[in-house]
C-alpha cells in the first residue's frame, strides 16, 4: 500500500463508506453494503454496483449523493431503487481483490474466497433487478468512457436510451468473458434483464467519472419512471442517436517476459493497421487492423523482464462492427 494512498485516498474512502453506514436500508435484503428505496408508485426495480473492483472507487462520491437526494426528497423515484458496494475491504488496502476477482465468480464455484461469500451476498439483489448497471474503472487512462458487456436487445435499448457514453463494446452473448466464470451484468442478463457495465474513467477518485456516474444514475431514474407509465424504452432509445459498436478481434498474448508496450498508450488509443507499439529495442509488435487499444498492459520489470505474475495478454485491439449486432446474434439473452 503506497503512503500517498495511506494518507490520502483511504481516508476519502473510508468518509464515503461512512456515510453509507449512517444512511443505509438494506430493505429487504441481507447484504450489508447495500441501500434500498422505494418510491412505491411502480414496481420497476433498478440496481446499481459500485466497487465491485475495489480500487475502482470513483462512482463511490455519486452513489453516496443519490442514497442521501433520494433519503431527504431532493430527488423523487416512484419505483425501487438499490445500490450495493462490492469490495469495500478491498478497496481500503488499495486492491482488485483480496483473494479472487469478485467479477468473475457470480456463480457457484465451491470456493469460500472473500469474493466468492461476496457474490452469493450480492446475488440476491441482482435476482430481483429489472435493470442493473455497474459502475467500473479502467486500470489506466481511457480516451472516452466506454459501455462493455455482452450484447443483448433490452441492454442495447436501455444503453442508447441512458446515453452514458456512445461507445459500445460488445461480443457475442454465447461468448463469456473468461472460460468457467462469470461476471455480474452475465448473470443478471441470464435472467434476461439488461445487464450493464460502464467504464467511466481511468481508476480513482476523478471529477470527469463522479459527473458521469451521477447523471447515469439520474437519467436511469428518470427513465425507469418515465417508462413505467408512458412510452417504452424502446421507444425512447429510439430518439437517440444508434451507438457505435466494437468488439475485441484480436489479442497479443504475453508470450515471454520481454514483451512491451511502448509508453504512454491509454484505452480507446485508435490505431491504425501496420501501427507499431512496442517499446523501443523490444520485440516488434504490430497493429494488425484499424481500431482501438484496449487494456494495454504494463507489468513491472526488473531490467527488460516482466516480473511475475505476467498478464495473459499485453493488449487488445477492439475494431468496428461491420454490421448491426442485432443483424449479427439477433436478440441475444
Amino acid at each position: 500500500m503506497t503512503r500517498a494512498f495511506t494518507s490520502e485516498i483511504r481516508p476519502r474512502i473510508q468518509h464515503y463508506l461512512s456515510r453509507f453506514e449512517r444512511l443505509h436500508d438494506p430493505g429487504p435484503f441481507e447484504y450489508k453494503w447495500t441501500h434500498h428505496h422505494n418510491g412505491g408508485r411502480h414496481p420497476t426495480h433498478i440496481v446499481f454496483g459500485c466497487m465491485v473492483h475495489g480500487n475502482e472507487h470513483g462512482s463511490l462520491p455519486a452513489i453516496i449523493r443519490l442514497m442521501e437526494a433520494l433519503s431527504d426528497g431532493s430527488l423523487q423515484f416512484g419505483g425501487q431503487v438499490t445500490v450495493f458496494i462490492g469490495n469495500p475491504e478491498a478497496a481500503l488496502e488499495n486492491a482488485r481483490y483480496l483473494e479472487a476477482d469478485l467479477n468473475r465468480v457470480f456463480l457457484n464455484t465451491g470456493h469460500t474466497r472473500h469474493e466468492d461469500r461476496r457474490a452469493q451476498a450480492i446475488m440476491p439483489i441482482l435476482d430481483s433487478a429489472d435493470v442493473f448497471i455497474d459502475f467500473h474503472q479502467t486500470i489506466l487512462e481511457t480516451a472516452q468512457p466506454f459501455y462493455i458487456f455482452p450484447w443483448q436487445h433490452s441492454g442495447w435499448q436501455w444503453a442508447r436510451a441512458i446515453r452514458g457514453t456512445d461507445v459500445w463494446v460488445t461480443r457475442d452473448p454465447s461468448i463469456t468473458f473468461s472460460s468457467g466464470s462469470k461476471c455480474s451484468d452475465e448473470y443478471v442478463a441470464d435472467r434476461g434483464c439488461p445487464g450493464i457495465t460502464l467504464e467511466l474513467s481511468q481508476k480513482g477518485f476523478d471529477d470527469q467519472a463522479d459527473a458521469l456516474c451521477w447523471a447515469t444514475l439520474v437519467e436511469t431514474l428518470r427513465l425507469a419512471d418515465e417508462t413505467a407509465t408512458g412510452p417504452s424504452v424502446s421507444d425512447l432509445a429510439g430518439r437517440k442517436p444508434e451507438l457505435a459498436f466494437f468488439q475485441t478481434t484480436f489479442a497479443q498474448r504475453f508470450d515471454h517476459p520481454e514483451l512491451a508496450l511502448r509508453p504512454g498508450l491509454v484505452n480507446f488509443q485508435r490505431v491504425r493497421a501496420g501501427d507499431t507499439v512496442h517499446a523501443e529495442g523490444t520485440e516488434v509488435l504490430t497493429v494488425p487492423d484499424d481500431g482501438a487499444i484496449l487494456f494495454p498492459k504494463y507489468p513491472d520489470r526488473d531490467g527488460p523482464s516482466a516480473i511475475e505474475p505476467w498478464p495473459k495478454e499485453i493488449y487488445r485491439l477492439v475494431t468496428p462492427l461491420k454490421a448491426h449486432p442485432k443483424d449479427l446474434w439477433g436478440d441475444g439473452k
